[in-house]
């Protein structure tokens, strides 16, 4: 488990110092703080574009965790205070402490647990904070949970599916928002036609960064 969190930028009882926790992100001068780094760090020339491109490393947390549930019925339950951040050259990954690893007993519980736990308060005050929408936060995550699922359904882990499913119900992520963003990216289409020609809804404001051209996936492509 610890291999696999280590590729997507989770690492479990790391000896570095973190900067900053999730914890303190999401209060408005930790907040600020941590959009002015990523500014500094990757010459962002707006709190917008600094926050999506945080976000784009928080989606990594986010389908850790499902991965987690998914493949070894385990998830970090932990506070956000428990959830370090580290910059290493142009991006940011997590640190966080073995003894906050819980097992899963309820799957939808705990896929639940991740949203409103993680997923929506983190969204609501970088949405907030850098003027974003919280469509485009949510589709940086959406990028990675179906490039996992896609991996998970090709090595024939039963319970992907079912999970995807359930992060597509609209019921999942009430009463945070009325619909399933997830579902809203597929655009009529199936999971599985996403997985195999993945294309974004949103811009994600990279192109904004210098020296940086859209991205393949962009809706602004053509």
């Amino acid at each position: 488990m610890k291999t696999s969190l280590e590729r997507l930028s989770i690492f479990v009882d790391d000896a570095r110092k973190p900067f900053m926790t999730l914890g303190e992100a999401l209060t408005e001068h930790g907040n600020k703080s941590l959009l002015q780094t990523v500014r500094d760090v990757t010459g962002a020339p707006t709190d917008a574009v600094a926050a999506s491109v945080f976000f784009r490393c928080f989606g990594f947390f986010l389908a850790a965790q499902f991965q987690t549930i998914a493949v070894h019925q385990k998830m970090f339950a932990g506070p956000l205070n428990q959830i370090g951040l580290i910059q290493e050259e142009y991006t940011f990954k997590f640190i966080v402490p073995s003894e906050e690893f819980v097992e899963i007993q309820d799957a939808k519980q705990a896929l639940r647990l991740v949203l409103d736990t993680y997923g929506h308060p983190s969204v609501e005050i970088f949405s907030k904070q850098a003027n974003i929408s919280k469509l485009i936060l949510w589709e940086n995550i959406w990028g990675y949970v179906i490039w996992i699922y896609s991996l998970l359904i090709k090595d024939n882990v039963e319970s992907a599916s079912q999970h995807l499913d359930f992060l597509l119900l609209d019921s999942t992520w009430s009463p945070n928002m009325r619909r399933s963003p997830f579902k809203q990216y597929l655009q009529n289409h199936s999971a599985l036609h996403a997985m195999k020609d993945y294309s974004r809804v949103t811009c994600c404001l990279l192109k904004e960064l210098p020296e940086t051209n859209k991205c393949p996936y962009c809706p602004h492509a053509q």
